[in-house]
């Protein structure tokens, strides 16, 4: 299998969870037909959205019990690293490609892939135990982020009207726009940094409004 093409350029600071977003363009008109170009392809997501939904039960359950194991031990485990990073790797492609992101229909079969793919880079997987005390550690993390909340929720409406006139230059010209690939793919970049801090995943504070 030929090596996926990522458009890709790391922020200042080098944070440990990158997005790549694919240098493709060419995208079928049919897709740009309004309404049924979406809903054809959130019907085709099913499948992964499944898959999604048990990964995310198991992060869950982490969520609310991993407080034991980081007041224990100061760290994350591995596996949950891993369940996390499919996740996200799952849900970025998902919304790649129910954007209508040129790249075919991603694969079921775990790791990266167009349209969109995540990438975690993390040196250790240490974290502050203070992280452990139960509903404190919560409450805080979530406090902090609403900077960030308040941030995507306007991004998020920006990107929400634009779905209006996204089938225009794929339905004329069978390309898909570079506005649309940035705008988005920050967007889910935003998200994918923003739930990985929230379920204590060792990694910084998030940078607002990440390139």
């Amino acid at each position: 299998m030929a090596a996926e093409q990522v458009s890709y350029a790391p922020p200042e600071g080098g944070y440990p969870i990158q997005l790549g977003v694919t240098t493709d363009r060419e995208v079928n008109r049919v897709w740009g037909i309004p309404i049924l170009g979406m809903g054809v392809r959130a019907f085709l997501s099913i499948p992964h959205m499944v898959v999604v939904q048990i990964l995310n039960f198991c992060l869950g359950i982490w969520w609310l019990l991993g407080w034991i194991y980081i007041l224990a031990y100061g760290r994350v485990p591995a596996l949950v690293v891993s369940l996390a990073t499919e996740s996200m790797q799952r849900q970025a492609r998902i919304g790649g490609y129910v954007l209508l992101m040129p790249g075919g229909y991603p694969p079921l079969e775990p790791g990266p892939s167009k349209p969109i793919n995540v990438q975690v880079s993390l040196d250790n997987l240490e974290i502050n135990r203070l992280w452990g005390i139960p509903l404190i550690n919560w409450f805080v993390r979530i406090l902090v982020l609403i900077p960030h909340l308040i941030v995507i929720s306007i991004l998020g409406t920006i990107a929400g009207l634009s779905i209006l006139i996204l089938w225009i230059p794929i339905l004329v010209n069978g390309r898909y726009p570079d506005w649309a690939a940035s705008l988005y793919g920050m967007l889910i970049r935003y998200a994918t940094r923003l739930g990985a801090y929230i379920i204590f995943l060792p990694v910084p504070y998030p940078p607002i409004m990440p390139s």
